[in-house]
């Protein structure tokens, strides 16, 4: 779990324009990387990069969309993370699946925007991979602002 951590962490460092060898994501130039501070005030900035991809989607590389995907649902999570004290770790579909196989029905398959969750020490989890690649595909009713407000919500609530 913690060198999955590690992992998303240096994904979500790759999206803020942190790591310069990284694979490219789509249209970097439209990413206002400046405001990207894991504050969750920074994803209104992530639903305005999405919303401008949304629009754009016949344009879109698909290695870059992965990229995105990837490191986009990473930033997420970790602004996620970031803002519950590490409330939530991340973790590999398959290890969660292991012990959750009632949700193969609903998640049956590994991709790019299923290949890691955060979860918490119950088990309860959360998708923002996935989040990323439905707002790209569906638009702006899949704000990744207002998904991350959610999840940290639930996660202060928890702790009460």
């Amino acid at each position: 779990m913690a060198e999955l951590d590690t992992i998303f962490r240096e994904f979500a460092a790759a999206f803020a324009g942190y790591v310069p060898d990284a694979k490219p994501i789509c249209f970097p130039e439209e990413l206002d990387r400046d405001q990207l501070d894991l504050s969750l005030d920074s994803l209104k900035i992530v639903d305005q990069y999405l919303a401008y991809l949304h629009r754009h989607n016949d344009d879109l590389s698909a290695d870059e969309l992965h990229s995105t995907v990837l490191y986009g649902g990473a930033y997420v999570g970790e602004v996620i993370r970031h803002e519950t004290d590490n409330h939530f770790h991340w973790i590999d579909y398959d290890d969660y699946m292991r012990d959750h196989g009632e949700l193969r029905s609903l998640i049956p398959e590994r991709n790019v925007a299923t290949c890691a969750f955060l979860a918490d020490a119950q088990g309860a989890m959360t998708m923002p991979l996935n989040k990323i690649a439905r707002f790209v595909d569906e638009g702006d009713a899949n704000s990744v602002h207002y998904f991350a407000q959610c999840d940290i919500v639930k996660a202060a609530r928890a702790k009460i």
